[in-house]
């Protein structure tokens, strides 16, 4: 039979699974960001590629904070419909599916300088989705993969809105039919640690085919240093880091929610 103290080491053996790998191979931990990337100057846009609930709204107001303009979620107003909100993901899909470039249908200032959240949650996860699309059709960007504690990240997700709720972040993944998580899938960390991998892994790949045109900047959100590796990155003060819409009550998913 299962035991609290079983239940305990298969959480501690999750956790020690984020961290078994070495920096520069692990999936689930930032590669470091090379001395290339630091002192040449980064080619704008910055587009966050990470996922929700890992710090988009820290990065947006991290670069605001820096100076820059930047957007989360929404991309304007929409032009023909008497200002109704644009949302990025939207006018992304929409440009796509058309054959246009990502953020041809956006309706924004050209001065955008930061996109810290393009997707409209799990329901239109466009970098997921259309991940090539988007990294092969910015002419130049600057791309940021985001990190975190897939226990945590879990946690997160669960209890954003209410663990209850049909808007729980978690079951809105399992109905969203990605890539990588078809509908059912992520019942417990362990499928979501799978899903994170192999998008890593297929963002490190895109990526890597414009090396003259796109850098990606790698960060954990969880790591006390990491203002001062955004400083080091983007030059903005170390202390315009700041996390921010994080959840309150992490701790009331239940072991037995974690491993069901």
């Amino acid at each position: 039979s299962t035991t609290v103290e079983s239940l305990d080491r298969d959480h501690q053996d999750q956790d020690d699974a984020d961290n078994s790998e070495s920096d520069s191979e692990s999936c689930l931990r930032p590669r470091r960001n090379s001395d290339a990337a630091v002192k040449l100057p980064l080619k704008l846009p910055f587009i966050n590629l990470g996922m929700p609930k890992m710090g988009s709204t820290s990065l947006h107001t991290y670069f605001q904070c820096g100076g820059y303009e930047s957007i989360h979620w929404e991309c304007g107003k929409s032009p023909t419909m008497r200002g109704k909100r644009l949302f990025c993901a939207d006018c992304i899909k929409s440009a796509i599916q058309a054959g246009l470039p990502p953020f041809s249908e956006c309706n924004i200032n050209k001065t955008v300088a930061s996109y810290a959240q393009i997707d409209r949650g799990p329901e239109n996860l466009v970098q997921v989705n259309y991940l090539n699309e988007i990294v092969g059709g910015v002419p130049n960007a600057t791309f940021i993969l985001t990190f975190r504690n897939m226990t945590k990240w879990y946690m997160s997700l669960t209890n954003w809105q209410s663990i209850y709720s049909e808007f729980n972040m978690r079951n809105r993944f399992q109905r969203a039919n990605l890539i990588g998580l078809p509908t059912g899938v992520g019942r417990n960390v362990s499928e979501f640690r799978n899903f994170y991998c192999e998008y890593v892994t297929r963002v490190r790949e895109e990526v890597a085919k414009y090396p003259g045109r796109h850098k990606l900047i790698e960060i954990d959100i969880e790591d006390p240093k990491v203002g001062w590796q955004l400083e080091e990155v983007f030059g903005v003060n170390r202390t315009c880091w700041g996390k921010k819409n994080t959840a309150k009550h992490n701790d009331k998913v239940s072991k037995e929610e974690l491993q069901r």
